[in-house]
């Protein structure tokens, strides 16, 4: 049987959430079933590549994240005719921009994976999201990544329901196990195991609210002031961060450790995970926090709560609140027993929910779908 070809368009340069996604399902994917392509970013390419080696993937260096961008998008198109792809899956609304069109120009069928609301997008001709509507029409399936990013996309952007089918994100959880090199984490960042740590894990962005988290901070202080604020994680706001963190006289207290690569020893260093996001389509961090045990303080936005119950693996409170963001890190902190609790409900709800085999086989069965590959093995 053919195998069904399946091409990757991503136009970040970061190495994020989003990105993540897409490095499972190329290494997950069963590659005697599908063939496989990523059009990325160099920046990109290169931060993957310790993670593809023995992968079979053809990739392609490319910017192709503007219709402006002439001499890349030739590019892209070029690759897209030699691969002769069955299926282009791009990733986010600049990327499914230029590729969507591309990628029907040239035969391939379009599954669009939707991670949530762009935080640099207001709507396109006066917030009516039109530009999004008509490059829906060159997209065969979407793949949502949660049920807030499905309802968003019928309600907000007028997209067919027909189209939509939602697939969860996923971690592989068989590396997220407690007791996973904590106390070496502790002792290599000069912390002492009673000193209460609380962490954000993400890319130094607008959108992951830092800001708040740092606000929220001298609140924390002032009931528990040997604790630690980890930041980890890089991006544009790192210095402007740093900045705030002296203007608010808390510097002593916050450690910025930069990219990690050893998430699982990181969060099992941790007292509590928080993610004060502004937006979030599946939050992956806060998946892995709860397979590590730990309870999760993060603000109730988009696909938050489908991962965290209120009370019971975690507390959820409102977007750009450090006051209120603040109160729930304290009295999560203020009781280690609930806390602990609620890590271990945690970690039974997300093993039960978000494993990675789950995510890559409904994502390989819409890619088969989408191709018409069942239709062909019935035909047979």
């Amino acid at each position: 049987m053919k195998r069904v070809s399946v091409l990757f368009a991503l136009t970040s340069p970061v190495r994020g959430g989003i990105e993540e996604v897409v490095l499972a399902l190329a290494r997950r994917l069963d590659p005697r079933e599908f063939r496989l392509a990523l059009a990325a970013p160099a920046p990109l390419l290169e931060a993957f590549a310790p993670d593809l080696k023995g992968v079979a993937v053809e990739t392609l260096a490319v910017e192709a994240e503007s219709w402006r961008r002439r001499d890349e998008v030739a590019k892209l198109s070029a690759f897209i005719e030699r691969v002769r792809p069955d299926i282009l899956n791009a990733h986010l609304f600049r990327s499914t921009a230029v590729a969507a069109p591309l990628g029907r120009w040239h035969g391939a069928r379009v599954v669009e994976t939707y991670h949530g609301r762009e935080g640099w997008r207001r709507g396109l001709l006066g917030g009516h999201f039109l530009a999004d509507r008509l490059v829906s029409r060159f997209v065969d399936r979407v793949i949502a990544v949660s049920e807030a990013a499905r309802a968003f996309l019928i309600s907000g952007k007028g997209y067919d329901a027909r189209k939509i089918v939602v697939v969860p994100n996923g971690r592989d959880l068989s590396v997220f196990r407690p007791g996973a090199g904590g106390d070496a984490v502790r002792k290599e960042l000069g912390i002492d195991r009673p000193t209460p740590i609380v962490g954000v894990v993400g890319r130094l962005e607008e959108q992951k609210g830092h800001v708040y988290m740092l606000d929220a901070w001298p609140s924390v202080l002032s009931e528990f002031p040997d604790a630690r604020l980890l930041l980890v994680g890089d991006g544009s706001l790192r210095g402007a961060l740093e900045r705030r963190v002296k203007d608010l006289g808390v510097a002593p207290s916050v450690l910025f450790a930069g990219f990690r690569a050893d998430v699982p020893r990181v969060l099992d260093a941790l007292d509590v995970l928080a993610l004060p996001s502004l937006y979030e389509g599946m939050p992956l961090t806060v998946i892995e926090a709860s397979a590590m045990a730990k309870p999760v303080v993060a603000t109730a936005v988009d696909g938050t709560p489908e991962v965290i119950r209120e009370g019971r693996t975690g507390r959820l409170v409102p977007p750009r609140e450090p006051g209120a963001l603040s109160r729930a890190l304290r009295a999560v902190l203020r009781d280690p027993a609930a806390a602990q609790a609620m890590g271990r409900a945690g970690r039974d709800f997300v093993l039960d929910r978000f494993d990675l085999t789950r995510q890559v086989e409904a994502t390989a069965r819409v890619y088969r779908e989408t191709a018409g590959v069942e239709r062909r093995r019935l035909a047979a």
